[in-house]
Parts: structure tokens; sequence; C-alpha cells
């Protein structure tokens, strides 16, 4: 945890032999290229190009309670900055709508750095997330040998508290292997949330300022190609209970970049 030393340089060796929690003021990579981007500088739905839609209501693995659409109800593309919209509404037999963009097929990388500046929901019961899944997710192989790594995640009921995780064999469910900061004015403010991954490490950063290191190996699903996604679930084991005065919550996304 680093809230109260964001001015201070710590390296701490954690439980886990794969996890360095460290902390360093404008940490620097080498990832300087930038090969990939969506600025979201173009209103109405997300560059077709760039994203795609899952659609549905079957509790994705987590027992949520959102029909993911591909209307712009729920995906809008307004004055620079991507929304994702949850709504409380009866469509499809759900009680709520909201989208969940994914990458696959049309950019998926291997290695590099990620940037999202972002603005996170309010509202109990919203599970906002940036994150990534191996190219073999879709259709090959099941989750978690693919691999996953959560850039960015938050729930409505912890407001301020953002997760930084990854998932894979043995590390799945509640049991995945990451770490939390608080960020006081993470939903009424744009934060920078970083991603650097590479064949030794995959670090998490807010601000520029690092709060979960993992040492990448060979025997970990990290070494091949993943693909983005932005989504906005409601419920489910995380989300858990939904405010029942919930109506409308909205993820910001201001702009993804990718550098190698």
């Amino acid at each position: 945890m680093f809230l109260s030393s964001l001015f201070a340089s710590l390296l701490l060796l954690s439980a886990d032999s794969n996890t360095i929690i460290h902390q360093q003021k404008n940490h620097q990579s080498n990832f300087s290229q930038l090969v990939w981007s969506d600025e979201f500088n173009v209103d109405g739905a997300p560059d077709s190009t760039k994203w795609s839609y899952d659609l549905g209501n079957n509790g994705w693995g987590n027992y949520e309670e959102q029909y993911y659409t591909n209307r712009t109800n729920n995906a809008i593309v307004q004055k620079g900055v991507l929304k994702i919209i949850a709504q409380k509404e009866n469509y499809e037999n759900a009680k709520y709508t909201s989208a969940r963009l994914h990458s696959y097929k049309k950019f998926m990388f291997q290695y590099g750095k990620v940037e999202v500046r972002a603005k996170v929901p309010m509202g109990v019961g919203t599970w906002p997330a940036v994150w990534m899944l191996g190219e073999t997710f879709h259709p090959k192989s099941k989750w978690p040998q693919c691999g996953e790594i959560d850039i960015l995640e938050h729930v409505g009921r912890q407001q301020n508290k953002v997760y930084g995780t990854l998932h894979y064999p043995e590390r799945y469910g509640d049991n995945g292997n990451g770490l939390t900061t608080m960020i006081p004015t993470a939903s009424t403010e744009f934060h920078l949330y970083q991603l650097e991954w590479s064949p030794k490490t995959i670090t998490i950063s807010v601000d520029k300022v690092p709060f979960f290191t993992f040492k990448n190996k060979n025997k970990f699903p990290f070494n091949h190609n993943f693909f983005l996604l932005i989504n906005m679930a409601l419920g489910g084991h995380f989300g858990q209970t939904i405010d029942p005065n919930f109506t409308s919550a909205t993820l910001e996304i201001d702009y993804i970049r990718v550098y190698q």
C-alpha cells in the first residue's frame, strides 16, 4: 500500500515470492514507441475497426446481473471521452444493461506499456474494469489458463480503492495475485492507470507510481499475445449487492495508448 508514502521509495518482498510490492515516484520504462491508441475523438459509437462487443446476460462466470448490449445507450463516445454506461432497465429478461468492448483479433500484442486515463463511477454494485486476456481465451482454452491482467478494477462498495490483479492457474477468482491502492479522487478526477509488461516483470501503476510488480517467468501464461477489454459489470461475486436505488453509472475513458 502506498497511501501514506507517495513521496518515498520502498521495496518489499511479499509472502508470494513472485510478487514485489514497490513504490517509486516517476517510474520510467523503456517502452517509448506508440504502436496503437484510441483517443476517442470521434463522437458516436466506438470505433468498429478497433473494438468489438461481447453481448448477452449469462453471468459471465461471476453471477453478474447486467445484459451487455452494442447500443450507444451503453457505450458511446462524447466530447473526447468513451462512456461505458450501466443502467437500470428491463431488457431481454435482465434488470440492468451495460457494455463490454474488446480488441480481440483487431489488436493483440505481446509486451509493452499500456496507459489508460480514466475516471471510475460511483454506485454500490458497480464493477468497472480495464483489463487484458490472453488470445487463447477466444475460444481455444478456458480461463484462467490463458492469463488475465487487470490494469484497473474498482467496485462501488469500496469507493476510491482500485485493484491491480493477475489471474492464472492456481491464482484465480478471489485468490488472484494482486494489490490495491487508494485514490481519493478516483471518481471525481481522471487518473492515469498504467501497465508495464515484459518477459521479466509485470508492473501496475497509478499516476506513474507503481503499487504492484510481479516477477514474470516462462511458466506463467503472460508470454504470448493479449487483447484489451473495457466493461462495467453489475453485482456478481465481486460487485456484490446492487444498491436498490441505483439508476445509472458511467465509466469514462479519455484514452488508451499502447507503447512498445
